[in-house]
């Protein structure tokens, strides 16, 4: 047997590594060209070698001869179907960052989003995303100064060794698993998955979380009618004011508060536990005052329910998933700084004038940078 001498090497030989492929010129075209000091997009890139490999053709072979005899693809449907949760929870980043690499490819010309609406069981879902790979586009960034051989490497080009053209292709071997089954997952933040079968059945997995004694729904099954019915209203109903359940659902997911929960190391502010308390006081606070019945007054101004609902949806571009986040962080601002300055007698009373103050505040802020541009 052939050793190598070198112990490491030859345990390495034994070892079948699986996972996805990234040119090394990716990470001086796919770059962060907005900061100071422009770096790679990391999870855009990971993203992208994942999508790429789900439109390689899986080979057919002749089980007598072993010739290909066909190729065949890994998804069920024209496109490929995922999530911005589906991404965000195979490369641990939020829902925000993974719709923001998406835009991003997108705007480099390699990826374009698709949002299509399914109906199935009697249900309606709104803005199911799909993501097409422009392959013309992706040749031209990965092997700008050269054609692409039978072996898909590039040509030698007549330039220096050194030129983004000739940099060999390696394997990926960061924390980005293969996914091996079903690539569909889940609908956009719910507990929803598409079946293999060749129709638009949906199959609704139960939850093992309690049931709510109001109308007998699981959490998981009040989430995905939450998240199906604002993505598709692209606001929160008023109705919802009379069912604080859902109301819960529908900001927590405006905000990404689970995410929050399981990584506040994730956002700066989090880091702290006072930070991370206050956090979970203020999104409370806000589902408290879009149930309140009656009048409700804040920071010397009378106010209701709806006018509440109005004012997150207007800070809510489109309601989608994150949404909510911006100005739920600007009222964390605010809150801290009053605390360190104010004696507070009633917090949660304190933290409702703040959010309200913020509500207000974070629209005018939106309003005045669309008339700039």
């Amino acid at each position: 047997m052939y050793m190598t001498g070198i112990s490491t090497c030859d345990q390495l030989r034994e070892v079948a590594f699986t996972g996805n492929v990234i040119p090394q010129n990716w990470y001086r075209i796919f770059v962060k060209s907005d900061l100071k000091h422009p770096k790679p997009h990391l999870l855009a890139i990971n993203i992208l070698a994942d999508i790429v490999y789900w439109y390689r053709p899986r080979e057919i072979r002749d089980e007598g001869s072993g010739q290909i005899i066909g190729y065949q693809k890994k998804f069920r449907d024209d496109l490929l179907q995922r999530s911005y949760a589906q991404i965000a929870e195979q490369f641990g980043c939020s829902s925000g960052q993974a719709k923001d690499a998406i835009v991003f490819l997108e705007q480099m010309g390699v990826v374009r989003r698709e949002f299509r609406t399914l109906q199935s069981n009697g249900m309606v879902y709104a803005n199911v995303l799909y993501l097409a790979l422009d392959v013309e586009r992706l040749k031209a960034l990965t092997y700008p100064c050269g054609e692409i051989s039978p072996d898909g490497c590039p040509e030698e080009s007549n330039g220096s060794s050194d030129e983004i053209c000739s940099t060999p292709v390696s394997e990926f071997r960061g924390g980005c698993a293969e996914i091996s089954t079903d690539p569909y997952g889940k609908f956009p933040q719910t507990n929803t998955e598409i079946t293999t079968k060749n129709s638009t059945e949906i199959s609704i997995h139960p939850s093992s979380r309690g049931e709510d004694a109001a109308d007998g729904l699981t959490d998981s099954l009040i989430e995905e009618q939450v998240v199906s019915e604002i993505s598709a209203l692209q606001q929160i109903p008023y109705a919802y004011s009379q069912n604080p359940k859902k109301m819960r659902t529908a900001i927590r997911w405006l905000c990404e508060y689970d995410f929050y929960m399981k990584h506040p190391c994730e956002k700066t502010d989090l880091k702290t536990q006072d930070r991370f308390d206050n956090f979970v006081l203020l999104v409370n606070s806000l589902v408290s005052m879009a149930t309140k019945a009656g009048t409700q007054t804040y920071c010397e101004e009378q106010t209701d329910a709806r006018a509440v609902i109005d004012a997150i949806n207007a800070v809510s571009e489109h309601c989608g998933c994150g949404s909510l986040s911006e100005m739920m962080f600007s009222a964390l601002d605010d809150y801290t700084e009053a605390l360190a300055s104010t004696h507070i007698k009633n917090y949660a009373g304190y933290a409702k004038a703040v959010l309200w103050n913020s509500l207000n505040s974070y629209r005018v802020k939106m309003n005045t940078e669309l008339a700039v541009i």
